[in-house]
């Protein structure tokens, strides 16, 4: 017998069926689909049981079964299927508890033009559409795929989108769908493959449901907005009250193990295409929230997408972030360059330390602004003194003294300038410098002369210089 029976096939049942997983809790997770099966992790506590049940159904099972706790985490517009479940869990006097998925916040401000349109059912949005021409591309499945059958032009004008299975390809078809209306493809879909799809079929509306952020509507948003289109949602049918994915964690807690949490301290290098190593990517793919300066966020955005985030480099504040999240059993948080090299990680690292108990520390490694500087030139490292300006004093002329490269990482109004003026007025305006300016992103500046020639050059925020003075 399971001590805890998950219904739903979605992100937030995924999500809570890994948590019992990882702490050795006894789970039955209840989906209608090869496809919310599929999102089930195997583990050998985890059972899954695939059938479209009512309530008569719900109800031998769950006696059967005789859990402690009850999770409804069905879709946000299965009202149908939420209350079977909890008119059977009354009759069996169980414990249920409806998981809400958190509603999107202030799509219609943040939608330029006013091109979005709100509606309560696929009734309501298949009668406003009829009264207007143009393509319509459905991003609601094939459930409700017969109600816009009665919109005019039905099989000229409208693209489905479903899932790829027998039974929703072939309710395309009996409706009149032929195969180049019919996209079969699964998600989770970024911005780039919906703007692509919207694109391709020239769509003017595209419907679709307020599913979330789990359920990649922020993403759906952006590219109808992107490519000029108007956007018919459907609002989310009314519920009683629910609670969090977070608050349904701490239900859980008190039915399994307790096991240490672990916060991956990532290096993205210096932010830009391409800086980011398979270790760092596969990390921050696997975590299930992630913090760091909105600068590092916003170079990895698609790879946070879904996840729970966090805008900061304050150790304190992340460490507290942790905290009020417990659903997230691996945390990355990321740092520009490389976590050894003059970064916060540092300061993080430290304060974790002091909770070993909770909190497993992993380090991964990333380029660092000092071997990516050196890479554009074309030399070694192996001799050179890394050292940075960046929010530090350093006496640079006394390194200099006895270190014949220096590396410096700066940034500031006008580094750059200061630092010129500075190495001038010691008698040091003949050393070699070599500057990089925006390393890794598109407008990537490398200067090279002497520190007297480049005294004048205009490098503002964060940049890299290599001093080098005759042996």
């Amino acid at each position: 017998m399971s001590k805890v029976v998950l219904f739903g096939g979605t992100t937030e049942a995924r999500k809570l069926a890994e948590y019992c997983s990882r702490h050795e809790i006894l789970t039955l997770v209840c989906v209608v689909s090869d496809y919310g099966a599929g999102l089930v992790p195997e583990s050998p506590w985890i059972r899954v049981r695939k059938e479209a049940m009512g309530r008569q159904e719900m109800e031998e099972l769950l006696d059967r079964e005789k859990p402690g706790l009850v999770l409804d985490c069905t879709h946000p517009y299965a009202s149908a299927a939420t209350e079977n479940i909890r008119q059977a869990c009354i009759r069996l006097g169980l414990n249920c508890v409806r998981v809400e998925r958190e509603e999107e916040q202030g799509i219609s401000d943040r939608f330029q033009n006013g091109r979005i349109h709100w509606v309560q059912n696929a009734a309501e949005a298949a009668a406003w559409l009829s009264e207007r021409e143009g393509r319509i591309f459905l991003t609601t499945g094939s459930k409700e795929l017969e109600t816009y059958s009665r919109i005019p032009g039905f099989e000229e004008r409208v693209f489905a989108r479903v899932l790829p299975d027998e039974r929703a390809v072939g309710m395309c078809r009996s409706l009149g769908l032929k195969g180049s209306r019919i996209i079969a493809v699964q998600g989770p879909f970024s911005f780039e493959m919906n703007l692509a799809l919207i694109h391709m079929t020239g769509a003017d509306y595209v419907v679709t449901k307020e599913s979330g952020t789990a359920g990649g509507f922020p993403e759906k948003m952006e590219a109808v907005q992107a490519a000029g289109a108007v956007a018919v949602v459907i609002g989310r049918p009314p519920r009683a009250g629910g609670i969090s994915l977070k608050e349904a964690v701490r239900l859980l807690e008190p039915y399994g193990k307790t096991c240490r949490r672990k916060v991956f301290l990532t290096g993205i290098g210096m932010g830009g295409e391409g800086q980011l190593t398979g270790e760092a990517g596969l990390c921050i793919r696997k975590a299930d929230g992630v913090a760091g300066a909105g600068r590092m966020l916003d170079s990895i955005r698609d790879l946070c997408r879904g996840k729970e985030i966090k805008r900061s480099y304050d150790p304190e504040e992340i460490l507290g972030w942790l905290r009020e999240n417990p659903q997230m059993d691996r945390a990355a948080v990321v740092y520009s360059g490389d976590p050894g090299f003059y970064s916060g990680a540092g300061a993080m690292a430290k304060l974790l330390e002091q909770y070993e108990e909770e909190y497993e520390t992993v380090v991964i490694p990333g380029i660092s602004t000092v071997s990516c500087l050196c890479a554009r030139l074309k030399t070694g490292w192996e001799d050179v003194f890394p050292a940075s300006l960046h929010g530090r004093e350093q006496d640079v002329e006394e390194i200099l003294k006895t270190h014949r490269r220096v590396f410096l990482l700066m940034g500031g109004k006008d580094p750059l300038k200061d630092l010129c003026r500075r190495l001038t007025d010691q008698g040091l305006g003949n050393l070699r410098m070599a500057v990089g300016i925006r390393l890794s992103y598109p407008e990537e500046r490398i200067l090279t002369g002497t520190v007297k020639e480049l005294e004048d050059q205009k490098a503002e925020g964060l940049c890299a210089v290599l001093l080098e003075r005759d042996k």
